[in-house]
């Protein structure tokens, strides 16, 4: 009686949904972890935008720009205008998706015995 070897699984870092899943989850971690960080800079890049337009109208002489009351609400790390609400939406997606196609490819349990076909 001859033991028949299971077959050998190829390793799991073979897998593209592993990679999907390890650096979305990365990112999706280190956005959480640096979000204050990301904000402030945010936030700076928004201001800079918002004097350069502010330059631009009072260069070009817009009427829509009052004579020396240039109250222009500016971004804070507390409001900015580009959030990240989207960004982690598509994190998240991206960690279920790689996460439920590993799990389906690669521990999923395949049927015992094939179906039978009627004759």
């Amino acid at each position: 009686m001859s033991a028949t070897p299971a077959p050998q699984q190829e390793p799991i870092t073979d897998s593209p949904w592993f990679w999907l899943y390890l650096f979305a989850t990365t990112a999706l971690i280190l956005l959480v972890v640096f979000r204050s960080k990301l904000d402030i800079r945010q936030a700076e890049i928004e201001r800079q935008h918002q004097a350069r337009e502010l330059a631009t109208q009072v260069w070009e002489g817009s009427p829509d720009v009052a004579s020396d009351d240039h109250s222009v609400a500016v971004s804070t790390p507390e409001n900015t205008l580009i959030g990240w609400n989207y960004i982690y939406v598509v994190l998240g997606l991206l960690v279920s998706v790689g996460w439920i196609r590993l799990w389906y490819v690669r521990f999923r349990k395949p049927n015992q015995s094939p179906p039978e076909t009627e004759r």
